[in-house]
């Protein structure tokens, strides 16, 4: 295996437990279609990890513990911490970022093995991509659907008094961003 695929497919491993962690914590803090479409995201990439990992290993590509870790360590960074500083909308579309990245990734990894004649890897990669652009679309799809309700689109991500309390420090911020953005252009 040509080091470029040994690579992507440990950083495949690590984007897939990111994204499964991070979509499954904030499927627990959106209700409604959104919940619905970022469990059901979190499971498809879980079940693509369960596929991938005795891939790896017949392929000599250990992909758990480390990179396995690294990806559950972001995502969960994301999903219990940074997730809370932001309105729905934005972590809907965060999101979308999360399962493109692995898209991406898939349909890299999959022209790497197929150009080294590793069809079954290959052939993997292109069903894993095509069941995961399902949720990317749904995802997006939902992100975009946002604009129709702007005072739910602005809610915070995370409605516990915590998440409210990060998200008026995030707003705060945000205020003062634009105070000295007003400042600075009326000066030139």
């Amino acid at each position: 295996m040509h080091p470029a695929a040994h690579h992507a497919l440990r950083e495949l491993s690590a984007a897939g437990r990111h994204l499964t962690e991070h979509w499954s914590v904030l499927a627990g803090r959106l209700a409604g279609p959104e919940s619905v479409v970022l469990r059901a995201g979190a499971d498809s990439a879980a079940g693509m990890l369960t596929e991938l990992y005795p891939m790896g290993a017949a392929r000599d590509v250990p992909l758990e513990p480390a990179a396995d870790a690294l990806g559950a360590a972001l995502g969960g960074v994301r999903g219990r911490l940074a997730d809370r500083f932001l309105e729905r909308n934005q972590a809907l579309r965060a999101a979308v970022l999360d399962v493109q990245h692995v898209t991406t990734l898939l349909a890299y990894v999959e022209a790497l093995v197929r150009n080294d004649g590793d069809d079954e890897l290959a052939d993997a990669c292109a069903g894993w991509q095509e069941r995961l652009w399902a949720h990317e679309n749904a995802a997006r799809g939902l992100a975009i659907a946002a604009a129709e309700d702007p005072d739910q689109a602005i809610a915070p991500a995370d409605g516990s008094p915590v998440g409210r309390a990060a998200h008026r420090v995030a707003s705060v911020a945000g205020a003062a961003g634009e105070w000295v953005d007003r400042q600075t252009g009326s000066a030139t």
